[in-house]
């Protein structure tokens, strides 16, 4: 055992002190002896310090050794007790055995006097090692852990009472039984190979790993080993001590949380977490559906601040609603203009709510973005649609009321002049049949517009100078002149792009005259239409492009209506503007470039 061993020594004959003082000295490896003639001095002096072993005579004027013991057992003083007398007989052996002294020796020579110094060190050592092992015993019942020990031959030799209450058996019913009557025949063999792992040379002190505990009565209880190998020297291995510990709430937290995660990581909308406490509240979590949504993976997102999301034409005002919520720490929802990594624009329905601890204190922030771009382009379509049903309600009651009163006004005529005798009137007839025709133009035109303003939904390559010379065919177009400077290719409805040039082609002759020169060429996101008329008149510029706006007598106005129409049911946008020679000139913008096939 580590440490010196001090001894106290009581005998009323000084020279067996001395003589046995010699012998310990020799004998034991780190020995201290303190030496006393009577049993009172020795009691003071267990009171004044601490000894590992008393070694005591019997026959002692004062007291004899039987009565010390029982005294200083009566101070609680449990330490080995040793009676060493010269007045030996059975019946004292009996009685200091059955008092419970720790070891009984007559005195003798010098072999009598090496087997009492042997019987101390080892009383000692015994007497630590049970102290130590009770302090152990004591912290591991504190801990209220299953604990086991299981022997060289793997036959358990100890198991406390909490691994009994686990396990629902007695620990009578486990101590001499296998770990495999608790333990499947998988959980048995990984037991055997952590074990060999701590026992090789390079291996670990301590194995942890999972195990499922099969109890007497229920299912089996998921547990956590905390194995490791009893000390022994050599080769001499003397088994292993493990400490248990359910997990099942573990397992079941921890299962939730896997569901939890798993149904964050595959949810339909992206979901972002943000960790206020980090400098600029960065995103520590990003599903799936976030990077699907916005091009940027995992590591590009994790650690910065979503507003790298927004760009050039995102609304301030929506942002400044997110700043102002989660400086007031509520929920709020708003919708964005938010860019991909690849630069492309998505509306983006972005919704906070903080996430807080048990005390209140906002911990961090939730986010749910849905795309709603698709969205956000029916909305557009409806308030188009809904702005052409107020130009056709306009159109209907103003335009449609003119020659409608002109055409029942001059029936009307016609029908008197019957009624007179008169037998005919060509020209009221005449004059009311121009009015009907006026009205079938409008109803065709409101037609026409209603039906060009619908969002293009599959369009196809399509080479704009050859849709430019078709639309040219088709419209009259007396001594006009054609100029095609394009070879751009564009994704469009072929049919509603030919309406789209017969429009500007047709109004160019309209209201520049018949000889007009027309010229269509590229620009750098899309093409242009212009002429060398007269331009735009001043007093219409600002209503250009209104259903039944025309500077032209006889002209219905819908021209230049559809073509925007057209342009904005592509995507693109059309703006009116004055040409290189003076006259009108329609830009049409928002066009990705495409480059022709090669043929």
């Amino acid at each position: 055992m580590p440490g010196a061993i001090d001894v106290l020594h009581v005998d009323d004959d000084p020279s067996v002190l001395d003589l046995t003082e010699a012998y310990f000295e020799r004998e034991i490896d780190a020995v201290a002896v303190t030496s006393v003639t009577d049993p009172e001095t020795a009691l003071d002096r267990l009171d004044e310090a601490a000894f590992d072993c008393v070694v005591s005579d019997y026959d002692m004027p004062a007291m004899d050794g039987l009565e010390f013991f029982e005294t200083l057992r009566e101070r609680h003083r449990k330490i080995p007790f040793v009676l060493y007398t010269g007045k030996g007989s059975e019946e004292i052996a009996s009685q200091a055995l059955n008092a419970g002294v720790t070891g009984y020796f007559q005195k003798g020579g010098p072999e009598q006097l090496r087997r009492l110094a042997n019987r101390v060190d080892q009383a000692v050592e015994e007497h630590r090692t049970k102290e130590i092992a009770e302090r152990y015993s004591t912290v591991i019942e504190a801990l209220g852990y299953p604990v086991y020990v299981v022997d060289e031959t793997g036959v358990f030799r100890f198991v406390n009472e909490p691994f009994a209450e686990l396990t629902g058996y007695d620990r009578e019913e486990i101590v001499g039984r296998t770990p495999a009557f608790i333990k499947d025949d998988a959980a048995v063999a990984e037991a055997e190979e952590r074990l060999g792992t701590i026992l090789s040379d390079d291996g670990p002190d301590v194995q942890h790993f999972g195990v499922d505990i099969v109890p007497k009565e229920g299912e089996p209880i998921p547990c956590r080993d905390h194995m490791a190998a009893l000390p022994y020297e050599g080769e001499s291995f003397d088994g292993s001590v493990g400490i248990l510990r359910d997990v099942s709430d573990e397992r079941e937290r921890r299962e939730e949380l896997e569901t939890k995660t798993r149904a964050l990581d595959e949810a339909p909308v992206g979901i972002t977490i943000t960790d206020p406490a980090q400098e600029d509240n960065p995103m520590v979590y990003v599903n799936d559906r976030f990077v699907e949504m916005t091009g940027y993976d995992r590591e590009e997102s994790i650690g910065v601040n979503c507003r790298f999301l927004q760009g050039p034409d995102t609304e301030e005002e929506s942002v400044q609603a997110l700043r102002e919520a989660i400086d007031a720490e509520e929920s709020t929802s708003v919708e964005l203009l938010n860019y991909r990594k690849d630069g492309t624009e998505f509306w983006n329905r972005v919704s906070i709510a903080p996430i807080c601890d048990a005390d209140g204190t906002v911990t961090h922030w939730v986010g749910f973005q849905e795309d709603i771009t698709a969205f956000k382009e029916r909305e557009g379509a409806l308030e188009r649609q809904n702005d052409r049903l107020d130009s056709f309600a306009s159109i209907v009651s103003h335009d449609l009321r003119n020659p409608l009163n002109v055409a029942q006004g001059r029936v009307q005529l016609a029908h008197d002049a019957a009624a007179d005798g008169d037998d005919g009137d060509d020209e009221n007839l005449s004059a009311a049949l121009d009015a009907l025709e006026r009205m079938e133009s409008i109803v065709e035109r409101t037609l026409t517009l209603a039906r060009e303003g619908e969002t293009v939904g599959d369009p196809e390559p399509v080479d704009l100078a050859d849709v430019v010379a078709d639309s040219w065919s088709t419209v009259d177009t007396a001594d006009a002149a054609l100029s095609v400077e394009t070879d751009r290719e564009v994704l469009a409805d072929p049919d509603r792009l030919r309406n789209l040039f017969e429009n500007l082609m047709r109004n160019a002759v309209d209201h520049a005259g018949s000889d007009v020169s027309i010229r269509v060429g590229d620009l750098s996101d899309g093409f242009f239409v212009e002429d060398d008329g007269p331009g735009i008149d001043p007093a219409i510029a600002d209503s250009l492009f209104e259903p039944g706006e025309s500077g032209t007598a006889g002209n219905t106005g819908f021209g230049l209506a559809i073509v925007q129409e057209i342009a904005t049911a592509h995507g693109w946008t059309v703006e009116a503007t004055t040409g290189e020679d003076g006259g009108a000139r329609f830009e049409v913008r928002g066009i990705e470039r495409r480059t022709p096939a090669a043929p």
